[in-house]
């Protein structure tokens, strides 16, 4: 908080401040009567102990390793307290705001207000801002806001001001392909190394892809996508959609996810979430999160194919969105994000790691090309975070790649920086089925990440039943077991990332790298592995 902003009202102080976005244009104020929806973050209590929590349950070898806490339990443990929910509310209905509503954790306050009234309760104006990707979209004309003193002392920022949706890792079309050229999911089996007939059957097994920005799936797409290439799975389907969606404008990344996570994680439950979308000042991120904090049942393992760079996020926001991913990792869920797909990177002379890939607390899927055997996709976006320091889980791993000789100039990237991807999948010719068509060839991490989820979805069936939990959290497991002498992944060795800046980009490498993290899954090893614990 900053109480030298001079646009302030008196007794106001600044809480967040952004940087103009090179690909959202100010296109004209928005009109005084136009309704917003804004989403209070307030400031929770006991982070230490959430994140100790968060460690305990996700450490193989730690005498509380999957003992999952449920919703209910992170509200006892982080919720602001009454005093401050029951402040914020008043100060909003005081403000005229309608349609307030809370959480199960107490820790997000969402209300309606009229532009008029939102100027003058942050002390900004709003603005319409377009991009060529996305509908327009209303935030902050001078890209900052503030609240009173009183207020922002409980508040760690507001929802729906500052930050534009994500662009998502769009999955580049290439051509149209044959199987043998393209991949599906039997040569995906074959090649992480599922048996034939490997089929989920625990009745709690649960897996998801998110849909976001407008990204909606078909159906009987899904439906001649498994009679082509998995015709074992013929009519497995979606078997809960969490938000709206639209089957007659389907998304090539909607399809894409729901064909991969359903063809590889055969006969887990699948479920696809979507935003409301119901306000044109939401961001997918933290309404995502919201809403996943106020739901007590949850899907096992979330795949999020979405991201940018991570300048265009505040480190108010990013830090808040770690809390609401530890609260998901505390109660055992499993959260996969696609790395992106520029390579290394560049803003200002320095490689740009993208976020929410590069969070601490999700797993972040890389790029490989699995012609001719396996190797790094150019695209594969990886790297080292400026935001976020590295993380213990993978001290040994990264610390024995920043020894290889090949590497960008150090002077590029955050040599202390928490280090992404963590793990790889396919993510070149992928095959797709679009408005009834199959062999649409697509590529991006955005093929990769649904692909992993769905061996992680076959991996919980084998620990659920052998009476165990599901995995959770990933990477303290994950960087662990790949210390064990049978290396549970496909090490890719070869190719390297695309670089920026005038730079090569980050090469691949034995064990852990910048560009496939530990590489791609060898199911049979990783079975093994994960019931040891």
């Amino acid at each position: 908080i900053n109480a030298e902003y001079m646009g302030a009202q008196a007794g106001h102080v600044l809480v967040e401040k952004s940087n103009n976005h090179p690909m959202w244009k100010n296109s004209k104020k928005a009109d005084d009567e136009t309704s917003l929806r804004l989403v209070f973050a307030l400031k929770q209590q006991n982070l230490q102990a959430l994140e100790q929590k968060v460690w305990a349950v996700s450490t193989p070898g730690s005498p509380e390793y999957g003992k999952y806490l449920t919703v209910y339990d992170i509200a006892d443990m982080v919720a602001p307290s009454e005093q401050s929910v029951k402040k914020l509310i008043q100060w909003l209905e005081s403000n005229g705001a309608v349609n307030i509503q809370t959480v199960i954790t107490k820790d997000f306050v969402s209300a309606n207000v009229k532009v008029s009234q939102a100027s003058q309760m942050l002390s900004t104006s709003f603005c319409w801002f377009v991009h060529s990707r996305h509908s327009p979209t209303i935030r902050s004309c001078e890209r900052q806001y503030s609240l009173p003193s009183e207020v922002a002392s409980i508040v760690d920022f507001v929802g729906g001001v500052l930050h534009f949706p994500a662009i998502q890792a769009h999955p580049i079309i290439k051509r149209n392909l044959t199987e043998g050229v393209g991949i599906a999911p039997k040569g995906l089996r074959t090649k992480y190394g599922i048996p034939e007939g490997t089929y989920s059957t625990h009745a709690n097994n649960t897996q998801c892809v998110t849909g976001f920005l407008d990204q909606w799936f078909s159906p009987s797409d899904l439906s001649v996508f498994l009679k082509t290439y998995s015709p074992d799975l013929e009519g497995q389907a979606i078997a809960k959609t969490v938000g709206p969606n639209t089957p007659s404008s389907p998304g090539t990344e909607a399809n894409l996810d729901v064909q991969y996570v359903v063809g590889i994680g055969a006969k887990v439950t699948s479920w696809f979430w979507s935003n409301d979308k119901k306000d044109n000042n939401q961001e997918p991120w933290i309404e995502w999160l919201q809403d996943a904090t106020n739901t007590a049942t949850l899907p096992l393992v979330f795949s999020a194919s979405y991201g940018e760079g991570e300048h265009t996020w505040t480190i108010e926001y990013v830090t808040r969105c770690n809390v609401e991913l530890q609260k998901l990792a505390a109660r055992g869920i499993t959260v996969l994000a696609a790395s992106g797909d520029n390579g290394a990177g560049c803003l200002n002379n320095k490689f740009e790691a993208n976020w929410i890939a590069g969070s601490p607390y999700v797993t972040a899927v890389g790029g490989t090309d699995p012609s001719f055997g396996e190797s790094a996709a150019g695209l594969s976006s990886g790297g080292f975070s400026n935001y976020f320091v590295r993380p213990a889980y993978q001290t040994t791993a990264v610390a024995q790649y920043l020894k290889q000789t090949g590497l960008p100039s150090s002077s590029l990237w955050n040599a202390t920086g928490r280090g992404y991807p963590d793990v790889a999948a396919a993510a070149e010719n992928v095959l797709i089925c679009q408005y009834g068509l199959c062999g649409l060839g697509v590529a991006g991490t955005s093929c990769a990440s649904p692909i992993f989820a769905g061996v992680v979805g076959l991996l919980n069936d084998v620990r659920l039943n052998a009476g165990k939990p599901q995995l959770g959290f990933l990477n303290p497991l994950l960087y662990q077991i790949a210390q064990q002498s049978d290396y549970p992944f496909n090490d890719i060795t070869s190719g390297e990332g695309e670089g920026g800046c005038g730079s090569h980009g980050f090469p691949a490498k034995a064990g852990w790298d910048a560009v496939t993290g530990l590489g791609s899954p060898n199911y049979a090893k990783l079975a093994k592995a994960i019931l040891a614990f």
